[in-house]
């Protein structure tokens, strides 16, 4: 299994930033894969498939000609669909002997794709995600001259009814217009598979100035499913019949029944008993940084406080109370609405841990993002990278083994001795993923103590793993800076432990304007200088000019 996950600066969030799986098909580019559900469970179906070379190349884009095989191996099955042939060409551009010409001629029998107003295909031409999503809604059963798919607005027709029905799901920087990848491709058509199917009732036409007119049986309604819950691909007896019920009855979810490496709850996907891949699911409401249990509260909109199970790093930690009161009791643990998850856990969680929070499951799991260093080149030999730890960064309290191997990880021959990498850690799992850790190399012109270190003109958040917060820096002075995967500093070599202080002589208001005015101090360093400072905080505590008065 590949574990390996490329880490990203920004909260996808979804959420699936860290989202592990036990895959059916191990592609020699896995990591490049984002859909990694959708991709294995479509592989596994045989509706698409990799190349030769063991590859998926998720990112390439999909051709008119691959999207009407991937429509023919939904509706047909793979074996039946590879037997389609063309009599005649069904495109002045695709020959009865084109690769794609049996897939083709059916589809456009079937009405679900049209070809050109001069009479071509352009099979090896790129497709839209719109139009992508017409043959879809075609293979589920939608009419294309009833539901409006044609015409100058079919787009908008399309998107409407596809995005209602959530074809869409999964990718939320969806654009209609742009044409689809690969792996793009899988995750609409994973979607199609758990789609309701429709049926229109009997239909009457009308030619009306020489158009053919649908009058009647134009509604689609979804097709009915009595079977009994076993029949159901999820076990739940909704009454309707979903895509793979239909198609792939072999195709089975369970829910429920296990966790990932994480302990966040997972889902397992079956085709007959071949297991396809467990796949984490996605949490209610994600963070971050350091939270509060009232904004966990608000954002989940309970009713009443809830006892939380709270998992880190794969280990089981100590459970809080979400409540948006003070001293609410729930199951003997006392909780407070200003309680941080990190409060109840001895500091084990803070900014950069990927916090997510599971409603129905009264879950919260933890997955810190922890610094390492590459020990040594590659070995070649072994195929297998040793890592070290950092000072004055935290570790796991657990046992770990450090040296990972390519049988788990993608490209790990890309990484170079005494590179800091970022590494995330269950317990009883070892490392599970690895990244390059990203470097910022500026000017520092201010810090707080535990909190930022402003440099470049940009302000940057301490990260939980990082152990030297109360480290001192030169100010005008160049930092290397590394970051986590959400913009946190993680690590920053050559601070000093000791404190800069400074003797404050004077402590006033800049001048006599409102209560938000700026507070600046005359203050003596250590070097022998003396100079009058702006003041922001003190203690940690911020401060305005209201907290100043005529006596200081």
């Amino acid at each position: 299994m590949k574990k390996f996950l490329s880490m990203v600066l920004a909260l996808a969030m979804s959420t699936s930033l860290f989202t592990f799986s036990a895959s059916a098909k191990d592609f020699t580019d896995s990591s490049k894969i984002k859909y990694n559900e959708a991709v294995d469970v479509v592989s596994a179906l045989d509706i698409v498939d990799g190349y030769a070379d063991g590859s998926f190349n998720p990112s390439a884009t999909l051709t008119r000609g691959a999207a009407a095989k991937i429509i023919c191996n939904m509706i047909l099955g793979p074996t039946t669909a590879d037997a389609l042939s063309a009599d005649t060409a069904p495109f002045k551009d695709v020959p009865a002997n084109h690769t794609f010409s049996g897939y083709i001629a059916y589809c456009a029998q079937k009405g679900i794709i049209s070809g050109y107003s001069d009479g071509t295909f352009r099979p090896a031409g790129t497709l839209t995600g719109y139009a992508f999503m017409k043959m879809l809604l075609g293979a589920l059963g939608y009419d294309a001259d009833i539901e409006g798919y044609s015409g100058s607005n079919w787009t908008v027709a399309v998107a409407k009814q596809a995005m209602g029905i959530g074809l869409d799901d999964g990718n939320d920087k969806f654009v209609g217009t742009q044409a689809v990848t690969r792996e793009e491709a899988c995750l609409y058509a994973f979607n199609t598979l758990t789609a309701d199917v429709v049926e229109y009732g009997s239909k009457t036409t009308v030619n009306i100035n020489g158009a053919t007119v649908v009058v009647g049986g134009n509604e689609a309604t979804k097709v009915s499913n009595t079977a009994a819950a076993s029949k159901h691909y999820n076990d739940e007896a909704d009454g309707v019949m979903q895509f793979c019920e239909q198609y792939f009855k072999d195709l089975k979810l369970k829910s429920g029944e296990s966790q990932d490496e994480f302990g966040r709850p997972a889902k397992t996907w079956y085709n007959k008993t071949n297991k396809i891949g467990t796949y984490a699911k996605e949490a209610d409401v994600v963070y971050t940084a350091k939270t509060k249990a009232e904004t966990i509260y608000k954002d989940l909109d309970l009713d009443k406080a809830y006892d939380y199970a709270v998992v880190i790093d794969g280990a089981d930690a100590n459970p809080f109370v979400v409540t948006k009161k003070d001293d609410t009791k729930v199951s003997g643990v006392t909780g407070d609405a200003d309680d941080k998850i990190n409060d109840a856990n001895k500091g084990l969680v803070g900014n950069g841990s990927l916090i997510e929070v599971y409603k129905d499951e009264q879950t919260i799991t933890v997955v810190n993002t922890y610094l390492m260093q590459v020990n040594g080149d590659y070995d070649e030999d072994e195929e297998e990278l040793t890592l070290a730890t950092v000072d004055d960064t935290k570790t796991p309290d657990f046992s770990y083994d450090d040296v990972i191997s390519s049988d788990d990880f993608d490209n790990l021959d890309s990484y170079e001795d005494e590179e800091y990498v970022l590494v995330t850690i269950a317990e009883g799992e070892g490392i599970q993923s690895i990244a390059k850790a990203e470097q910022v190399t500026a000017t520092v012109t201010e810090y707080v103590e535990d909190e930022s270190v402003t440099a470049g003109g940009t302000e940057y958040k301490y990260a939980y793993a990082n152990d030297k917060t109360e480290g001192s820096y030169d100010l005008k002075a160049d930092y290397d800076l590394y970051l986590d995967a959400y913009g946190y500093v993680i690590y920053a070599p050559a601070v000093e432990d000791e404190t800069n202080y400074v003797y404050i002589a004077e402590f006033a208001k800049s001048s006599q304007l409102g209560t938000n005015s700026k507070v600046v101090a005359y203050g003596y360093f250590l070097d022998g200088t003396d100079d009058e400072i702006s003041v922001s905080k003190v203690g940690g505590d911020k401060v305005t000019g209201n907290m100043v008065d005529k006596d200081n």
